[in-house]
This record gives C-alpha cells, structure tokens and sequence, in this order.
C-alpha cells in the first residue's frame, strides 16, 4: 500500500463518526471474507486463514462495542448473530470450506445493509432538524402609521 493511501485511510477512520466506523468495521469484515474465500478456493490456506484471523477480530471488536444495557434486545441480538459469525468462521478454518464464509458474510452484509440505512435515516433527521433551527423564527412586524 502506498504512504498516501494509509494517509487516507488514517483521516478517514480518525475523522469519523461512531456510526461510521461502525459502518467501516462491516466493510473491514466483508473484505476479509472475500479474501478469505479467494485464497482458500486457490488452495492459499495460509492467506485464507489471516484473513479469517482478521474478520474474527474485528467481529470480535464489534461485539465489545455492544451497550448491553442501554442497547437492550436490538444489543442482545446483535450480540447472538455475532457470536454465530465467529462460530461460522471457527468452522471454515477447521473444515477449510467456503460455505462458512459465505454464510458469515451473507450475515455481515445485512447487517451493514441495515446499519446504512438506519444512519442516513439518522443523518436526513439531524440535518432537518438542523435546518429547522437555522431558519429564522416569525418576527412580529411593527407597522408605523403617520
């Protein structure tokens, strides 16, 4: 990788929002997958295996990012579907079958898929509000009568 490109990549994920990172971490996990099935389909075990190490990790990150109290059941459930990810990668790495992949990464993509659209539905409503705050309130007018 080039210095520019990690340059890059350093601001984007400093300069970001949580529900973005959030959205970066999804990223990060479904490109590890792709790697991962491309290297094991090639008979690059080795490779496949880092790249599984590396979604694992960050699923793993994901998990620990979890508010279990204040997240409630949306928390609880995120947790089970993660949990069901590392035990699909578990299996991919112990099997060496791409299935496992597919299947944590069918998972991961909803989820991003979700996670998307639930932060553009949050971005639209805080812009509206922001507009809504910008807009100059009814002044009452004062009429001069000579």
């Amino acid at each position: 990788m080039t210095n520019s490109y990690v340059a890059y990549q350093k601001n984007m994920v400093e300069g970001a929002d949580k529900g973005t990172l959030v959205l970066l971490l999804y990223d990060g996990v479904i490109r590890f997958f792709m790697e991962a099935k491309r290297n094991f389909e090639e008979g690059n075990y080795k490779q496949g295996f880092l790249s599984l190490s590396r979604a694992d990790r960050i699923v793993k990150e994901l998990i620990a990012s979890l508010d279990m109290e204040k997240g409630g059941e949306i928390a609880q459930n995120l947790f089970k579907l993660y949990e069901f990810v590392l035990w699909k990668i578990l299996l991919a790495e112990k099997e060496k079958n791409t299935t496992h992949i597919d299947e944590a990464c069918h998972i991961i993509s909803e989820l991003r898929s979700a996670w998307k659209e639930a932060l553009s539905k949050q971005k639209e409503k805080e812009k509206n509000k922001k507009d809504s705050l910008d807009k100059p309130k009814d002044t009452p007018s004062i009429s001069i009568v000579g």
